[in-house]
């Protein structure tokens, strides 16, 4: 593993990095940015068609064969038709969804009103491309190549099925393209008119994919929490998602639907997480798991799960105070503050291991041979690892890549 060290080597060459807690509050400056309106509670899916109906009379909903397959789709429809609406359903979505499936998604809304997204980060992703590009004169394509902003998007509603990615407080759309190349659309128009998180959607989310989003929700968090992007409020977000999933992800992996306080508190947690993310910072976790999904094409969150304590642990000698305080808060540690920042990595790593993960990436399809490949993928994201806490390097990236092999 990777030694939890502050060497003198690290101390001159690490950047210099201000706890939040350490700076005035005459300095601290931050823009609230989240979805226009935010329902949370159980059986508020009953206000899909009353939150609709004011965009006007016609729907699109888009979602996934798994999702429409649940049974989860109908009572969408229901709330939509009951308030009056003609619905129509899209539900081509699937996962890793491409940038054709999301322009299909695009006809399919030209004449809707109003396009509701329901399912995980991939039903929701598309309708927030598909709106965009229905309010635009160019194509998806063309918006995806260019670096001008958004000039507007059609209205969304978001439903999340799942309790992790967060989409449905996030202004971003990510997709892929013919090469399997990630491409996205991050701009403010695409944040949700309505986020609508009823936490009764995510009750049969199955074993593995609650775990996994679950981590993912927990990575958001801590990623902002830990980045020099950071600021109060975020902080208070990400926080609370750090405790609710420490405290209740366990219980909905393994009871799923039979502990419903664990589903409630795993659909805030990932609601806060995302919150916290777009009103604070990111960090090298989401990059690093970026390049191992980019090289091996397996789901992000078991990318996440993968390497995300030994990224906690590579930073930690940077934000040894912001370590502490997670040990202090969610495993009451003790000690020095590299005892304690060990303590919540250690932490981390136990809740991975306890929901069915491994960090173990040869299981992804790793090898030794691919480690150059791996460590330029994994620092293709400019904008995660800026704000990470310690600076990483090729030869970093090796490092910590090794150790996961």
């Amino acid at each position: 593993m990777i030694a939890l060290v502050v060497d003198a080597r690290t101390v001159t060459t690490m950047p210099v990095w201000i706890p939040p807690e350490r700076m005035s509050l005459l300095d601290q400056a931050f823009d609230l940015r989240g979805p226009d309106a935010l329902r949370f509670g159980r059986g508020r899916v009953a206000e899909t068609g009353d939150c609709a109906a004011r965009f006007g009379d016609r729907a699109l909903l888009v979602t996934d064969p798994g999702v429409r397959a649940a049974g989860l789709a109908e009572s969408v429809v229901d709330s939509l038709e009951t308030a009056g609406l003609d619905v129509e359903i899209f539900d081509g979505i699937e996962s890793d969804p491409s940038v054709s499936v999301a322009h299909a998604a695009a006809e399919a809304a030209a004449q809707s009103d109003v396009i509701v997204g329901l399912g995980g980060g991939s039903p929701m992703d598309v309708t927030k491309a598909a709106a965009a590009t229905v309010a635009s004169d160019r194509s998806l394509l063309e918006l995806l190549e260019s670096d001008d902003p958004l000039a507007d998007s059609a209205p969304t509603i978001l439903l999340p099925t799942t309790s992790g990615t967060g989409s449905e407080v996030s202004p971003a759309a990510v997709l892929f393209d013919d090469d399997g190349e990630k491409r996205g659309l991050i701009d403010p128009v695409l944040f949700a008119d309505v986020a609508l998180v009823d936490p009764d959607l995510s009750m049969q989310l199955p074993s593995r994919l609650t775990a996994g989003t679950g981590l993912d929700a927990f990575a958001h968090a801590v990623g902002s929490y830990i980045s020099t992007d950071s600021n109060e409020f975020a902080d208070a977000l990400c926080l609370r998602a750090m405790d609710l999933v420490e405290t209740h992800l366990r219980d909905a992996t393994f009871y799923g639907g039979d502990a419903p306080e664990a589903r409630v508190g795993m659909s805030m947690a990932a609601t806060l997480a995302m919150l916290g993310r777009v009103n604070g910072g990111k960090s090298a976790i989401h990059s690093v798991a970026y390049g191992v999904g980019a090289l091996y094409h397996v789901p992000h969150a078991e990318a996440i799960a993968a390497v995300m304590p030994a990224v906690l642990e590579y930073n930690a000698p940077a934000a040894l105070d912001r370590f502490a305080s997670l040990g202090d808060r969610l495993y009451d540690a003790s000690g020095s503050r590299r005892h304690r920042a060990a303590t919540f990595v250690a932490g981390v790593r136990s809740l991975r291991d306890d929901v069915g993960f491994d960090g173990d990436l040869t299981a992804l399809g790793a090898a030794e041979g691919d480690l150059d490949a791996l460590a330029e993928a994994s620092l293709a994201s400019e904008r995660h690892l800026r704000a990470s806490p310690r600076s990483m390097d090729v030869d970093d990236a090796l490092e910590l890549l090794s150790e996961l092999l």
